[in-house]
């Protein structure tokens, strides 16, 4: 049997208004207020216990709560929806509500992999991911009116589509700005930034979003990289079948915009460049070679920010 790591294991859902805290499996609610929660925390706590508490991603309703625990000395793992899922499917838990929720999230604590448990974002990054993912969300929707305004005939429609992408423009110039400015006056995110765009075919827009959609970088290794961005080959086998591995899963975010960078360092950068012609060369599928292009640059650039070495060519 695995050793015990943690003697306090808290699995918490989280609503817009409260919480629902398991505790050996007693759940009981919290209201959604810092002091509600702090009371709570102080009132159920052991302090000399090592503790972890387990919450499911909500899109920024779990903030306070993963604020409050960490302050109070928890290790705090905010846990992907689609995981815990899977693990509840995989205990025959098929039912969902908000007791039973926090319950599985109690049990998926005892099979977290330590090393797989980041330090909470500070108050700078996630300024710097909202800010990321407003830009992403507004250059998305740009992009969606540039294909109507292609389809529009009426001049009176056209006028109205040029008008949102004018206004969209404005916007994306601004946040452009505010997370440049952010990058400029934040040490580790400057010397982080350099280090990325020292490798050439990483531009402002792949370094922006490998800082605000990957902080794992840096911290995982190559393997756990690769996975996580969805550029690790799967391998599909059994029996006598052996199926083609390919990669899939991962952050489509971060490998759509990785994808565009290794186009570009296909050409440009000596070292990428005669990897993927090498590749070729032994006749792998153009877009294969891309992708092999894709790994290696974020194998790459993982090793140059653990290390705090910029690219060598």
């Amino acid at each position: 049997m695995a050793e015990k790591i943690y003697d306090v294991i808290w699995g918490i859902d989280v609503s817009k208004n409260w919480l629902d805290i398991s505790i050996s499996g007693k759940v009981q609610k919290v209201d959604q207020t810092q002091r509600d929660i702090e009371e709570f925390i102080k009132k159920n706590s052991v302090s000399d216990k090592k503790r972890l508490a387990v919450l499911e991603s909500t899109g920024g309703y779990e903030r306070l709560a993963a604020s409050c625990l960490s302050s109070a000395g928890f290790v705090v793992h905010v846990a992907h929806p689609n995981r815990v899922r899977e693990y509840a499917k995989a205990r025959g838990q098929l039912a969902k509500t908000d007791k039973l929720d926090a319950r599985i999230l109690e049990g998926y604590g005892e099979f977290i992999d330590p090393l797989s448990i980041h330090d909470l974002p500070t108050a700078v990054e996630r300024k710097f991911r909202e800010l990321s993912g407003r830009l992403g969300q507004l250059k998305e929707t740009r992009h969606q009116e540039y294909c109507r305004l292609g389809m529009a005939v009426e001049k009176s429609i056209k006028r109205s589509h040029k008008s949102v992408i004018g206004l969209m423009d404005k916007e994306i110039t601004q946040l452009e700005g505010e997370l440049n400015c952010l990058i400029e006056s934040d040490e580790e995110l400057k010397k982080k930034n350099d280090l990325l765009r020292s490798m050439k075919g990483v531009g402002p827009v792949l370094a922006m979003t490998l800082l605000a959609e990957l902080p794992e970088l840096g911290k995982i290794d190559k393997k756990a990289i690769a996975a996580l961005v969805g550029v690790a080959p799967i391998t599909k086998q059994s029996g006598k079948h052996a199926g083609k591995s390919m990669t899939q899963f991962g952050r489509a975010g971060v490998r759509k915009i990785l994808y565009m960078a290794a186009l570009v360092a296909c050409r440009h950068n000596e070292r990428l460049k005669e990897f993927y012609q090498h590749l070729v060369a032994k006749g792998k599928p153009k877009k294969v070679a891309v992708v092999a292009v894709m790994r290696k640059m974020l194998v790459i650039l993982n090793a140059m920010v653990q290390h705090n070495t910029a690219f060598k060519a």
